[in-house]
């Protein structure tokens, strides 16, 4: 890999997404309808997914990632971990790329939550000699024993000590080893008008992957209580809900949210498999939206009191500003182009700096 020019390893890995993504390519068909037929993910969302990624994944954008922060692929190749989440489809996509991008060696440990799709691209990779058949795992105890060099991890807080407690005991990996952890997991959305256009992108921006995306909206900040308005989010929530394949079963932290809600009075709608509620707690139930009446200043001290485990601030209009906020367009909250910063780290960035 040293002798291959940056050009020509970007242009081979372009080749095996689009090798991937094509319509006729059958391991990614199946893979399609095994995640949906054993209900590991909403139907609407793999397909969505999948779409966005042949919209998003060109060669130019690639090459712009890199070009940022490199002009050459790693001489040395190191061995980085990437112990990939299981909360939406394909969430480990960009850091396999950028491990791949940057010329080192991906080892990686998949989700069982989504076990099909990833392989199914990594047989593509395995073809054009970007991995061994042999660097990928759904069990860690089957990852290649050897030392990493660097470790790519997404989960909660809480979770982190018992992966690195797993990787120490079969010596992958100890705690010197350069690791970039992201722990956030939730977005906020500030909006301003009740337009269909702004409704629409707020649903899906909470709705899409069950809220289960760190950039999925699980609070709002809005002018108006969601009371004045609660038949019209109510039709435009089940607008979206019906394309999905079949209602899910509730889920017992929100029905018991729901039950405690209307025993102490607190404002609230139940929208088949999601809860919204007039709360400025910190979010921590996936289909739990939290409704906040307020102005610019409140979404400031939100996003201030949240920390870390806010991932971002999504609003309408490009020129609405929030003090000490770097905010995104509500419309792009599922749709990130592959150079996002997961907790404001770019991935290239961090490989380039630390391994």
């Amino acid at each position: 890999m040293k002798n291959r020019s940056i050009r020509h390893h970007i242009s081979l890995i372009q080749e095996a997404i689009d090798e991937w993504l094509r319509p006729d390519n059958t391991d990614l068909k199946k893979a399609v309808v095994q995640t949906i037929e054993e209900k590991l993910f909403e139907g609407d969302d793999v397909r969505f997914q999948i779409k966005w990624l042949k919209k998003s994944l060109r060669k130019e954008v690639l090459k712009q990632w890199v070009s940022k922060h490199r002009d050459d692929i790693a001489a040395s190749p190191k061995n980085v971990v990437c112990l990939h989440a299981g909360n939406i489809p394909l969430v480990g996509l960009q850091d396999l790329l950028a491990v791949l991008l940057t010329g080192h060696r991906y080892v990686g440990k998949v989700s069982r939550k989504d076990p099909y799709l990833m392989p199914s691209f990594f047989k593509v990779l395995a073809e054009k000699k970007l991995i061994d058949v042999g660097d990928w795992a759904i069990d860690i105890q089957n990852l290649p024993k050897e030392k990493a060099d660097a470790v790519l991890f997404a989960g909660s807080t809480q979770s982190v000590e018992k992966v690195f407690n797993t990787l120490e005991e079969l010596n992958i990996a100890d705690r010197s080893v350069p690791a970039l952890i992201r722990t956030a997991h939730f977005s906020i959305a500030h909006i301003e008008d009740f337009e269909s256009e702004t409704m629409r992108m707020l649903i899906e921006a909470a709705m899409r992957y069950g809220g289960n995306g760190c950039r999925s909206v699980a609070m709002v900040v809005a002018p108006f209580s969601f009371r004045s308005k609660a038949c019209n989010i109510t039709d435009f929530a089940e607008e979206y809900l019906i394309r999905l394949i079949e209602p899910s079963k509730e889920d017992p932290l929100l029905y018991h949210r729901y039950a405690y809600n209307k025993a102490v009075g607190i404002h609230q709608i139940w929208l088949e498999r999601f809860l919204i509620e007039e709360t400025d707690a910190e979010p921590e139930i996936p289909g739990l939206i939290h409704w906040v009446v307020g102005d610019r200043e409140t979404t400031s001290q939100l996003a201030e009191r949240f920390g870390e485990g806010l991932q971002s601030v999504y609003v309408t209009d490009p020129e609405v500003e929030i003090k000490g906020v770097k905010t995104e367009p509500l419309a792009n909250a599922q749709r990130p182009p592959i150079d996002w910063k997961p907790d404001g780290v770019d991935a290239i960035q961090w490989l380039t700096k630390y391994v």
